[in-house]
């Protein structure tokens, strides 16, 4: 009697342990975007015309047959400008659990109230019950939505997207996508250029300059290359005061950057902001004005997005025209250019020009920084962006390069 009371014992044991291993698996892809639309999804219907997230329903291997799988799609926002804490944007989920006997493939554009069935990988046609059960209360944020009318996007703040499958035996597997959520504005070049007023105020020492520009970050990953931040491309062209009027028209002419002129822009990476004009691109010419332009490219919900900056023009100097009549000036390798644009053009024609200390020599384009060869261009890029420091929180600035002292010899 005592053995049938411990063998009934054992039968329930293992009765609850075979109902509590895992039912199903549940894999998730998030989709990266830089700005996320409204659009993206109906609060009203769930929805959605872009992908968000992919996902693959399965059956764990010795679960039953069929299994019966709750689905629930959530998007949470935290934004204290915009004075919502945790709120729920949109919350859909399904009123009667999904019967899943083959995987299932599913989005975010398939949970929405006019979908009433999916299909397996089987291609057997599985019913879909979906509800509404949870969205933001209009009255309660009314200042979201105005910032949300204005501009069509979800205004900078954290925003949560989850993803939940809930199996029969409770089971439950939660993803989750926390974003920081801030939409680039800033595209601003920095040097070299300014005004087409004033080339003079604008030259560079070099045919091979390196331009700068500045912009907000992009929380953003490339899902092919894993490279991060927006993509940025750049235009450059010179300015024939016989043909272009205006800066505009220059750069919508034949172009030095890209050299093939059916691309329109050439392509300089992801999340950078400097880019060294290319030898294989051809010297820029002495004595010429050219004008350039960057363009940022973003992935949103909607699409990819451009935002192009101002345009700026520079002049690269000419050392062999009249305005140089200091024998002094006349070296223009790109050793000899590097220094005169770190010495300045009056300590330059002091020091090299008649009379000085070192009249008559040119540069022989041995550069060493303590103690250490670089090359020409590293100064080159010292003269156009400054020196990086970090500073106490931790962002890097660039400062001024600040000239102590010159020492030549022979």
């Amino acid at each position: 009697m005592q053995y049938s009371k411990i063998s009934k014992q054992v039968c329930a044991f293992l009765s609850w342990q075979s109902l509590a291993f895992p039912q199903i698996e549940f894999d998730v892809n998030w989709t990266p975007y830089v700005t996320y639309y409204l659009s993206m999804v109906d609060i009203n219907t769930g929805e959605s015309n872009m992908p968000i997230f992919m996902a693959e329903l399965s059956r764990e291997s010795g679960a039953a047959d069929t299994v019966g799988v709750d689905i629930e799609f959530e998007i949470i926002i935290d934004s204290d400008a915009l004075g919502v804490d945790h709120e729920t944007l949109v919350k859909v989920e399904t009123t009667q659990p999904i019967i899943l006997s083959a995987d299932i493939h599913l989005s975010n554009m398939d949970l929405n109230l006019a979908t009433d069935q999916i299909f397996d990988d089987h291609g057997n046609p599985v019913a879909l019950h979906l509800d509404i059960t949870e969205q933001l209360d209009m009255e309660q944020a009314e200042q979201m939505f105005s910032a949300i009318i204005q501009t069509g996007q979800l205004p900078d703040g954290v925003y949560t997207f989850r993803v939940v499958a809930t199996s029969e035996d409770g089971q439950q597997i939660v993803k989750e996508d926390i974003l920081n959520i801030a939409n680039p504005a800033t595209l601003q070049l920095v040097s070299p250029g300014g005004i087409l007023a004033d080339t003079t105020l604008n030259e560079v020492y070099t045919s091979f300059p390196v331009l700068q520009w500045e912009s907000d970050p992009c929380n953003y990953t490339n899902p092919i290359t894993g490279e991060s931040g927006c993509e940025f491309f750049i235009r450059l062209a010179e300015f024939k005061s016989q043909e272009h009027s205006s800066m505009d028209q220059a750069i919508e002419s034949v172009t030095r950057l890209p050299l093939d002129q059916s691309l329109g822009f050439e392509p300089v990476g992801f999340g950078v902001t400097t880019f060294q004009y290319p030898t294989d691109a051809g010297d820029l010419e002495p004595g010429k004005v050219y004008v350039w332009q960057i363009r940022k490219d973003m992935t949103t919900t909607a699409g990819t997005e451009q935002l192009m900056s101002d345009i700026m023009s520079f002049k690269v100097k000419d050392f062999t025209s009249a305005e140089s009549s200091d024998p002094g000036s006349e070296d223009t390798s790109p050793a000899g250019m590097a220094l005169r644009s770190l010495i300045g053009d009056e300590l330059a024609n002091q020091i090299f020009g008649s009379g000085g200390e070192a009249e008559g020599m040119a540069a022989n384009g041995t550069i060493t920084l303590n103690g250490e060869s670089v090359d020409v261009s590293f100064v080159q890029s010292l003269v156009s962006m400054g020196i990086v420091t970090e500073e106490d929180d931790g962002n890097e600035t660039y400062q001024p390069v600040e000239i102590i002292s010159v020492e030549v010899s022979e």
